[in-house]
């Protein structure tokens, strides 16, 4: 790993590593309920969703490399040390220490312990460390983190980016004017996704979505569904107008901008992109070119309506074309249906068995198609 500017500017010191913590705010974890999380808990999330194979390996093999220091930062009112830059590294010592926190992952332990042994490694308590003090680590530590994660070669994803940016607007004086000037959004790309995540936390913590109930997944630091689709879909005009979310004079969102009246609404539309494994719902759209869709139907009330009701949005714009409109595709679609089932034939292979049990069948469609054009042909003869 490259040294970046602060790592040179700071002496390294060692630390063992019982006075090192999981951070458990990091966004790229993608917990629910961080406050609440534990340190055992952080590190199964870590190597169950980032795995840590490779370092254990590396570990095992050539020890910890002195010159890949720790980011880290004092914890008020503790002699504990957080670590906010190198966590999967720490869970990787840590499973290899045997440490309590690891107390799930004997067995990566006990495998990648024989190879330390074989390649007469010393057992790791310690680790370098770069610890910024507590009256800068907001200003400094992240910022420091979000250039190196959003515009270097280590990107977080698109929730974990929002997550930091606002972590950075809560906890010190930059805007998010600011953010995006240092990490070069001229697109308010970041304005975009804190929307997103203001969005979605303000529905959890008001009992409208949980994100375990979606039945459409997604990926990276949140895998319970697609957080790209919340900030994209909520870039539409029809979608702002029909949850009235305001506008701000600058670059940042409201911390909550879904008005309460509207929470219906908005728990309507989550479900309609995600579905809901509690009520059976699938969701009504299968991916995220359909997102504009979505958004027109959910300002058109009677759209809105079928929605409701659990129906997919293929089903809703179907039902919603005119008599004409629904007429023409489906005669042009069952034009090209038969069209394609004449040239086969016309290559030959249909069974005489299979013939004669499809004749019938094919009486009957002759038939409908004969009472179709008859009925069309006497709109056209009653209008002469």
């Amino acid at each position: 790993m490259a040294r970046t500017a602060p790592t040179r500017e700071r002496e390294v010191t060692r630390l063992p590593l019982s006075r090192l913590d999981l951070d458990r705010s990091n966004p790229r974890f993608g917990l629910q309920n961080p406050e609440d999380a534990t340190q055992a808990e952080i590190l199964d999330r870590i190597v169950g969703v980032f795995g840590v194979d490779d370092l254990l390996s590396s570990l095992a093999a050539n020890g910890y490399i002195d010159a890949e220091p720790l980011v880290c930062r004092h914890r008020e009112e503790t002699t504990q040390i957080l670590v906010v830059e190198g966590n999967r590294r720490l869970a990787a010592c840590l499973i290899l220490a045997d440490d309590d926190r690891a107390v799930r992952w004997k067995d990566l332990h006990r495998r990648f312990a024989a190879i330390q042994k074989k390649n007469n490694k010393q057992s790791i308590h310690m680790l370098p460390a770069i610890v910024f003090e507590v009256h800068e680590q907001e200003q400094a530590v992240l910022a420091y983190l979000g250039v190196r994660h959003i515009v270097s070669s280590q990107p977080w994803d698109s929730y974990a980016k929002a997550a930091w940016v606002a972590r950075v607007v809560a906890n010190s004086s930059m805007t998010v004017s600011a953010i995006s000037s240092m990490i070069g959004d001229h697109h308010k790309t970041i304005s975009r996704m804190l929307e997103g995540y203001y969005f979605v936390k303000q529905l959890q913590e008001a009992g409208k979505f949980t994100p375990e109930d979606s039945i459409r997944k997604g990926r990276g630091s949140v895998t319970d569904y697609p957080f790209s689709w919340v900030y994209t879909i909520l870039g539409y005009r029809a979608v702002r107008d029909y949850l009235e979310i305001r506008e701000t004079e600058n670059e940042t969102p409201q911390a909550n901008p879904v008005p309460e009246k509207h929470y219906a609404r908005a728990q309507l539309m989550t479900r309609a992109m995600f579905g809901s494994k509690s009520l059976g719902l699938s969701s009504a759209i299968q991916d995220s070119r359909r997102l504009a869709d979505l958004a027109g139907a959910l300002a058109n009330p009677e759209q809105e309506a079928m929605l409701r009701q659990g129906k997919s949005l293929d089903d809703v714009l179907q039902a919603a074309k005119s008599l004409n409109e629904k007429l023409n595709d489906g005669m042009n679609e069952v034009k090209d249906i038969l069209s394609l089932l004449i040239s086969g034939l016309g290559e030959g292979g249909l069974k005489q068995d299979i013939a004669s049990s499809l004749l019938p069948l094919a009486v009957k469609i002759r038939n409908l198609a004969n009472r179709l054009e008859r009925d069309i042909r006497e709109t056209v003869d009653a209008e002469r």
